[in-house]
């Protein structure tokens, strides 16, 4: 069967890096046929696997077993063949662990180092305990493969020792007494485990104290109900004495103080209060350590918190209250937020002091090393200033295209072309020698992602160094761009010039320039956004329910498609063309809802647009300090790789790079 490569020259254009007669002659090249992949590196990577491969998932999918028996026949000719029948036995099985379980033993038994085995010995154990095996349980439990069980099955775990053994020893009833105390309802299976603690004196009233905190803590007011009536007479008084300080801390906390309470009761209620009123928290707190009321460490903790939730809320006094916490209470959040809190006001002699009283590692950082320079340049020392920018601009990155901007330097981006070197014919033959990466390969090409992941990444921690490069080759010729970029990372080689616009895949072109022009956005943004929010993975989810290249919440989607009269189906999230024509559709009316402003727009696509309101500036204040003090870690780091991308995906899609300090405008104060 042939196929058809894309002369070089039509390669190089496909990124943007050609135009006018060069583009004629390319478009005038004719293309080259050839036989398969059989002259590709990748070209053993699961070769032979395919056919075989997909007519035993569908079998498989079909509940079809003679259909998977003949499939399996295909495959024993097969280089790989037996692993490969190993695994889809195992994927059989995964269906069928309740009708078919002596077979699903003797699998975990023969083969637990193979990638599947932890999610089939996932689903046995739910199995063995639905019927109650508990011998069984305890044996699988204890074996190869190692999992990580979570609280249901490590309390069906205890639940087979007590059957078996009538008891627990001290070590697991401690165990099992620390996830009784947990401030949250546990699962079901974990109920007779409690009763045996309860019924053999585990339960006491410190226990109860202890789980009744943790209740009022997480905000589950309901258990802590449940707890005051199956716990020990008087527990009622306790827990409505912390429901008062959680809810109650600016009249709780001082009454507290005054019948000189627990330390740890006025702690807690002093925390509380620092995330609401920091101000009345340090005057609480300072009351406390006058009475010798809280001891050191537990002064730091409110001093911290109180300092950070002042600076949290962009607040002047901030910058000295983060500055008065005790050093043992300092963490990073601390020394970062110093010097946000003093970049935030263009302080830019308190930038430079926080900056130099940061631990050494944490001061050398890129961002940091940055800022230093931008006060230097302020406070009159622009020689120092613009040689820590030049080091700075050497690097393509957020905040090298920042240091060169401020000396009207050029990208330090790659010459147009510039790709990696073909791997040694040796070094391929080393993966093509690896049956799962192999199959991962054959699965990726199959279409089914998740499980292509989960072998490629079972595999790759255990390979030799020398040879990621051919597997990053490989990943990025077979257009697998999420495992290209993964690879590049564990190389350490974002930035290395054979490798950079590699990192940057082009997928889905002419669905994100059709969308771009339609929305009037630029197609770098969609193409930079699509990447940080899922690598171009079509097919995953986030925890919070996002979907797809550009990670819509469900909500968002129909809103959007009704908004702009697309009439798409919002349910088709895994599907490219309707989430990039979604993503495009909602990043556009973000630009347009924050006029113009890439900064604030790519931020709301993050945080959601209602908190961009409460991080604009009391006054004008410049793009670049405005990321690089937004409030979520998250949403920053978002900002600054988005922005960064644009810079990058413009130079691949039109040759030339746009200047980062144009998308950065100044942000002007709220209303």
């Amino acid at each position: 069967m042939l196929r058809f490569r894309v002369p070089v020259c039509a390669r190089v254009f496909s990124h943007g890096f050609i135009k006018g007669p060069a583009l004629l002659l390319a478009l005038a090249l004719p293309l080259v046929p050839t036989l398969s992949v059989a002259n590709e590196p990748g070209s053993a990577m699961g070769a032979g696997l395919d056919g075989a491969l997909e007519t035993a998932l569908e079998a498989i999918e079909r509940g079809d077993r003679n259909g998977l028996d003949g499939a399996l026949a295909g495959l024993e000719s097969v280089r790989h063949g037996e692993l490969v029948a190993t695994y889809l036995e195992v994927q059989w099985l995964l269906e069928r662990v309740d009708r078919e379980s002596s077979a699903v033993a003797a699998r975990l038994r023969e083969h637990p180092d193979i990638p599947l085995m932890p999610r089939l010995k996932r689903q046995y154990l739910d199995h063995l305990a639905e019927t109650e095996a508990w011998g069984e349980y305890r044996l699988v439990f204890d074996r190869a493969p190692e999992i990580n069980p979570g609280t249901r099955r490590q309390c069906a775990y205890w639940q087979a020792e007590l059957t078996l053994d009538e008891v627990l020893s001290d070590e697991k009833a401690e165990a099992a007494l620390a996830v009784w105390e947990r401030g949250r309802s546990q699962p079901e299976a974990c109920d007779p485990i409690f009763d045996w603690l309860d019924a053999n004196g585990y339960l006491d009233e410190s226990s109860y104290r202890a789980r009744v905190r943790a209740a009022v803590k997480a905000g589950q007011d309901g258990l802590a109900r449940y707890l005051v009536r199956q716990g020990p007479t008087g527990l009622a008084a306790y827990r409505d004495r912390w429901l008062d300080l959680r809810d109650r801390p600016a009249t709780a906390v001082p009454a507290l103080i005054g019948a000189e309470g627990s330390a740890e009761e006025i702690t807690q209620g002093l925390l509380w209060l620092a995330k609401r009123e920091p101000a009345l928290a340090r005057k609480s707190l300072a009351r406390a350590r006058s009475q010798e009321l809280v001891n050191a460490e537990q002064a730091g903790s409110v001093a911290r918190l109180a300092a950070l939730k002042a600076a949290y809320l962009y607040q002047p006094q901030a910058r000295e209250w983060l500055t008065e916490v005790p050093l043992a209470a300092r963490d990073e959040e601390v020394w970062t937020w110093t010097v946000r809190s003093a970049l935030r006001h263009l302080d830019w002699s308190r930038v430079k002091a926080s900056i130099d009283t940061m631990p050494e590692e944490l001061g050398e950082r890129r961002e940091w090393r940055y800022w230093r320079a931008v006060a230097d340049d302020h406070l009159g020392q622009s020689t120092a200033a613009r040689t820590v920018w030049r080091e700075l601009a050497e690097t393509p990155d957020y905040h090298g295209f920042l240091s060169a901007d401020r000396l009207g330097l050029a990208y330090p981006l790659p010459e147009a072309g510039r790709e990696p070197t073909r791997p040694a014919e040796e070094a391929v033959a080393t993966l093509a020698d690896n049956p799962w990466l192999s199959l991962a390969f054959a699965l990726h090409r199959l279409d089914r992602p998740e499980d292509a992941r989960r072998l490629f990444n079972h595999e790759i921690d255990g390979l030799d160094d020398d040879v990621l490069p051919a597997l990053a080759y490989l990943a990025d010729q077979a257009g697998w761009h999420d495992r290209t970029s993964v690879v590049i990372a564990r190389m350490d080689k974002l930035h290395d010039p054979a490798w950079y616009a590699t990192r940057f895949a082009l997928p889905h072109r002419a669905l994100v320039q059709a969308q771009a022009e339609r929305q009037g956005v630029p197609a770098e943004w969609v193409y930079s956004i699509m990447r940080r929010e899922s690598l171009f993975m079509r097919d995953i989810g986030s925890g919070a329910g996002a979907q797809g290249l550009m990670q819509l919440m469900p909500a968002t989607a129909r809103w959007i498609n009704r908004q702009a009269g697309l009439g798409v189906s919002p349910s088709q999230l895994a599907d490219p063309g309707t989430n990039i024509a979604l993503g495009t559709a909602y990043i556009g009316h973000m630009v347009e809802r924050f006029e113009g402003q890439y900064p604030l727009a790519t931020a709301a696509y993050n945080a959601g647009p209602g908190r961009i309101k409460g991080w604009l500036p009391a006054v004008p204040l410049p793009g670049d300090v405005w990321v690089d003090t937004i409030l979520f870690d998250e949403t920053r780091a978002y900002a600054q790789a988005v922005l960064a991308g644009m810079v990058t995906y413009r130079w691949l899609l039109t040759g030339e790079a746009r200047r980062l300090g144009e998308l950065l405008s100044v942000v002007t104060p709220r209303e």
